[in-house]
């Protein structure tokens, strides 16, 4: 449907926003309904977690940390294998995780009728989101993918492999771009939010070191973990 750009009337006009506020305000309930229905539905969830009741969910296979926002309709889908997301996460709109995969090797069938035995473990493997990440708009994080503690997906990425904690990763495939900070303020930044016992260790802080942005310097474990 075509919406003219002529000027309505009054009364038109004000018909049409009537119109509109009946439509805004019946979606909000609906959406408010369907969202308390829903939140019991996912494996685990914390408090302060946000998501939108018309996103696609695979409700039983995904579990949720505390103050999350799943953001604007996203698509987040795993039958057999576990997605994880942790404390502090937040989407940007219409972000797609998805968990397992299909087989495209048996000869003589099509790819939609070929069942996954379960031995195929290798094509239901799950995803994993660490605490305090940052999903940008429209990105798609695939099956196998663990992105690390403080990283932050760029808009429309592709996640096909690992992103490495308090990483900038983007593109299709997405790549590291660089480091959020360097080194020394990633241990800054952990030790005044995380204890100790939580706080990258000294061989993960050493492994930061050989991306771009990592000001590399030597890590020793006194500084790591004080």
């Amino acid at each position: 449907m075509r919406v003219s750009s002529h000027r309505p009337g009054p009364v038109v006009a004000g018909v049409a926003r009537l119109l509109d506020l009946i439509w805004v305000s019946g979606t909000r309930v609906r959406r408010a309904v369907r969202g308390m229905a829903s939140a019991s539905r996912f494996a685990a969830r914390g408090d302060n977690f946000t998501f939108d009741p018309d996103g696609v969910y695979t409700y039983t296979t995904i579990e949720v940390g505390r103050n999350v926002d799943l953001g604007h309709r996203p698509v987040i889908m795993a039958a057999r294998s576990r997605i994880r997301i942790g404390d502090n996460v937040m989407f940007g709109p219409e972000v797609t995780i998805r968990g397992g995969n299909h087989r495209i090797d048996r000869v003589g069938a099509p790819m939609i009728a070929v069942e996954k035995d379960p031995s195929d473990g290798a094509l239901d493997r799950g995803v994993t989101i660490g605490d305090d990440v940052w999903v940008g708009s429209r990105a798609v994080i695939l099956h196998g993918v663990t992105i690390g503690r403080g990283a932050v997906i760029g808009a429309g990425a592709v996640v096909t492999r690992p992103v490495p904690p308090y990483a900038v990763a983007a593109g299709n495939p997405a790549r590291v771009i660089r480091l959020r900070w360097p080194v020394e303020t990633i241990i800054s930044h952990e030790q005044q939010l995380y204890p100790p016992d939580r706080r990258l260790s000294p061989a993960e802080l050493a492994a930061l070191s050989d991306l771009p942005g990592s000001d590399a310097r030597p890590v020793s474990t006194a500084a790591a973990r004080p």
